[in-house]
């Protein structure tokens, strides 16, 4: 282990960030549930605003027909994948597209793209926010899950009482 590392391992923000290692939960199929259906909550808004908004620009149906595609991938692959390798790869699609839309979601807010300049400037739109705070609560369930304080399947705590 590299000496950033075992650093990393005794500084008191890890072990803040870690709540002392006194907050744990060994839910391993509940938090991986959790992690897809927030990813589907992603997919859900998208799906609504594309079926529900007439005259989009090209770009922004490519877009999230992508960033659907990545939500279903992400979460099909933490729900239905047997090799944990695979799983942790399914946390991390999850996470890039969660941190991909974000960005794009803050772009579009503070810039005007062509064809959605009616969202410049715009925080108040249902269907974006309600985006933003799954893709939000994904990072941080799985930030959870790097730090210990929840497991994802098929993990689990190995306690012994």
């Amino acid at each position: 282990m590299g000496v950033v590392a075992r650093l990393w391992e005794r500084s008191r923000l890890l072990q803040i960030l870690r709540l002392g290692g006194w907050v744990a939960f060994d839910l391993p199929r509940t938090v991986t549930a959790l992690g897809g259906a927030l990813l589907l909550g992603i997919v859900a808004t998208h799906v609504y605003v594309l079926s529900r908004e007439t005259g989009l620009p090209i770009y922004f149906v490519v877009y999230a027909t992508l960033l659907i595609a990545g939500c279903l991938l992400a979460a099909g692959v933490m729900w239905l994948a047997l090799n944990s390798r695979v799983l942790q790869g399914g946390w991390l699609l999850g996470d890039l597209v969660s941190v991909v839309y974000l960005g794009l979601y803050l772009i579009s807010r503070a810039t005007s793209l062509p064809g959605l300049m009616a969202l410049s400037g715009r925080w108040d739109v249902a269907p974006a926010t309600f985006a933003a705070a799954f893709a939000l609560g994904f990072v941080a369930v799985h930030f959870s899950v790097l730090l210990g304080i929840n497991v994802a399947y098929p993990q689990r705590q190995n306690w012994r009482d």
